[in-house]
């Protein structure tokens, strides 16, 4: 029997053998070390680790067990890549990385692209085509029938979001690869800094509107929900009992009475 320890990663718990843990010790250790002094350290670090988690899950379930195996970090690690290999990223010179085609995409809702949901955008990185063409599909199913509406909402509570830049890289085809990673994070703060240092008209008003649609809006829709409810509540014991009433009346005068009730 081989010992097991138990251990968060990328916000999950996982019971790992205790060779796979002190592997996975090692190289989170050794690309500590590689990272450190490097803008945007602990961001890598901890997609790194929501990476592992990922793939944890899959060769588990694939392979229908609960515990993680050495023969799982090695696999994962394969996939990342090992730190020594690890190169520095400048943007100056690094070329976009290309799709390896719509069929190797996973499908997110992109926040980066999103007019209310990203649902659209995630569906046009999925099949590989603009999201405008998606968008006027969706506005003209709601206009010939109003049915985009509910097919959206349906999206958009189904699709989930791109939260992480693995999920960032799943979504556009790219290999989920530890220069890709950190790639990702440098262009996100890099776009962070601009939009403060530059606050433009388009990227306040973009600010605005994603502050409207990620807070302002469900708020807006629990309150709405909750008054719908009570209103549903209310009307229901005032029908129940009306038709109580009914009933007694019937009972006491022997026929149905309606007038009482209008």
């Amino acid at each position: 029997m081989v010992d097991t320890r138990n251990i968060s990663l990328g916000g999950l718990l996982f019971h790992v053998e205790l060779p796979a843990y002190t592997a996975l010790r090692a190289y989170l250790s050794d690309l500590a070390q590689v990272l450190r002094g490097t803008e945007g350290e602990e961001e890598v670090l901890q997609e790194v680790e929501h990476r592992f988690a990922e793939l944890f899950n899959q060769f588990m379930a694939d392979a229908h067990r609960s515990v993680v195996t050495l023969t799982d970090v090695e696999k994962a690690r394969k996939q990342l890549g090992e730190p020594n290999e690890f190169r520095e990223v400048h943007d100056e010179h690094t070329e976009p990385k290309s799709s390896k085609g719509p069929q190797n995409r996973r499908i997110y809702r992109d926040p980066e692209d999103r007019v209310i949901s990203g649902a659209c955008a995630g569906i046009a990185h999925r099949v590989g085509v603009d999201p405008i063409l998606i968008r006027a599909l969706f506005i003209a199913l709601t206009i010939a029938s109003g049915i985009g509406v509910l097919v959206y909402g349906i999206l958009w509570v189904c699709i989930p979001k791109a939260k992480s830049a693995s999920d960032r890289l799943a979504m556009k085809g790219d290999s989920v690869t530890l220069d890709a990673i950190k790639e990702a994070v440098e262009d996100q703060l890099l776009k962070a800094k601009d939009e403060f240092e530059n606050p433009t008209v388009t990227r306040r008003y973009r600010s605005w509107w994603n502050r409207f649609i990620s807070e302002t809006l469900p708020h807006f829709l629990k309150g709405l929900a909750r008054v719908i409810f009570w209103m549903l509540v209310v009307v229901s014991v005032v029908l129940f009992a009306a038709f109580g009433l009914l009933i007694l009346s019937a009972l006491i005068t022997g026929h149905w009475n309606f007038k009482f009730m209008f």
